[in-house]
């Protein structure tokens, strides 16, 4: 009976040196990555090597001076939820996290501290293992210092970047830490209720990738090259392509080689083609393109000449008037004069727009100046030439003048 209360007592005490063991091994990690330089005053008791300290307010667990950060014991706390082994049985992680000042994070390493199940019964007392646990956070404490992350944690800054962490239970998302991590195991102690064992695995290649950020924006989108691309990037009237659209193959269009292509074998696909598709007229591709262009470059709207028309017909006149119209062959010279060909939305294409519509103004101005009673031509063509004859004489006086001036300028000379 005494030995049975004696074997309650001592899983009972591994269980408390568990949990505390586990609250160092945290307060240690994250600690060591805050940056901060540690400094303790001289302790004057000696330490215990066989069992813990004999006053509750010592901060001498496991022959360390480890003092405890309120905020990391809590979070440590609940992940155990009172139940060591079982939370310790399922992990228990250290994440430490790089944080740059443009929001991207970066998983550093990994620390896991578990309990595997198959608990060695013949191992030494009590105090024995006490003793090989300040060796594990001794171990803890030097790898700690020389891993990737201390040298960051020492140089943070708010302006460049900062380190934090995070305490939760369950399995490590080992692929955060990105290719290449490396694992250390930092210790390994049988008891009685298990396998304790502490393992760290950090990252080697310290560059940020977009595929490991943890939140996008929304206006953010990420093309097929991993490249990160902001939505107005590109101007609002740019059209959206889309790569799923099958692109329209227009067979009328002539098709076009590449370099360092067989052209015994293009002969023979052009021959093939040619048996296979129906007969067309040649360069019907460029006529339907000059349909487009002439349909754009109509200015005046038939709308407008048949209203032109019909305020024509309810005019009041007493007797029909001939409105003299530029032919059709003019127009479609013109016309044809203005086609440039591949010419949309370009300025040549302005120009041909705009001479047209010049084209236009000058033959409605033509027409409507013609309405009306035209004069008769016979009485002012006769006071022309009555007018002409009058002036005959005006006309010899000053080429007579002319003549003698020349003459003495001469004489003098």
């Amino acid at each position: 009976m005494a030995s049975l209360n004696s074997e309650v007592q001592d899983r009972g005490k591994l269980y408390k040196f568990t949990k505390i063991l586990t609250l160092k091994v945290a307060q240690i990690v994250v600690q060591s990555r805050q940056g901060k330089k540690i400094s303790h005053e001289c302790n004057a008791m000696k330490p215990s090597d066989d069992g813990p300290p004999s006053s509750s307010h010592s901060l001498q667990w496991f022959n360390l001076s480890i003092p405890d950060v309120p905020e990391i014991n809590r979070d440590t706390k609940m992940v155990l939820n009172g139940e060591v082994i079982e939370a310790l049985s399922n992990v228990l992680c250290i994440e430490i996290i790089l944080r740059t000042n443009e929001g991207d994070e970066m998983v550093l390493e990994v620390w896991t501290v578990r309990v595997a199940p198959g608990g060695d019964t013949s191992q030494g007392s009590v105090s024995t293992i006490y003793y090989r646990m300040s060796i594990m956070l001794k171990s803890t404490l030097s790898i700690s210092r020389i891993t990737p992350a201390y040298k960051l944690s020492r140089l943070q800054n708010k302006d460049s970047y900062i380190i934090f962490h995070k305490i939760y239970g369950g399995k490590p998302n080992l692929d955060l830490l990105g290719d290449m991590s490396k694992t250390i195991k930092v210790s390994e102690l049988q008891t009685p209720i298990g396998k304790i064992q502490i393992d760290v695995v950090y990252r080697t290649k310290m560059t940020i990738l977009p595929e490991d950020r943890r939140t996008i924006d929304k206006n953010v989108l990420t093309t097929s090259d991993k490249i990160m691309v902001k939505s107005d990037h590109f101007p609002k009237e740019s059209p959206r392509k889309t790569y799923n659209e099958k692109k329209e193959l227009d067979l009328t269009k002539p098709l076009t080689a590449g370099a360092f292509v067989d052209t015994v074998k293009i002969r023979e696909l052009h021959e093939t083609l040619s048996h296979q598709l129906p007969p067309e007229s040649p360069l019907t591709w460029l006529l339907a393109e000059k349909d487009k262009l002439e349909r754009r470059m109509k200015v005046v709207p038939i709308s407008e000449d048949e209203s032109g028309t019909a305020a024509e017909e309810t005019r009041p006149t007493s007797r029909p008037v001939d409105v003299p119209r530029l032919p059709q062959t003019d127009t479609h010279r013109y016309t044809s004069l203005m086609e440039f060909p591949f010419a949309e939305g370009s300025p040549i294409a302005e120009l041909a727009s705009f001479y047209q519509e010049c084209v236009s103004a000058r033959e409605a101005s033509a027409s409507w100046s013609s309405v009306g009673v035209r004069p008769d031509p016979g009485p002012s063509l006769a006071q022309q030439l009555q007018q002409f004859e009058e002036a005959v004489p005006v006309f010899d006086n000053m080429v007579a003048s002319m003549f003698s001036d020349c003459d003495s300028s001469s004489g003098n000379n």
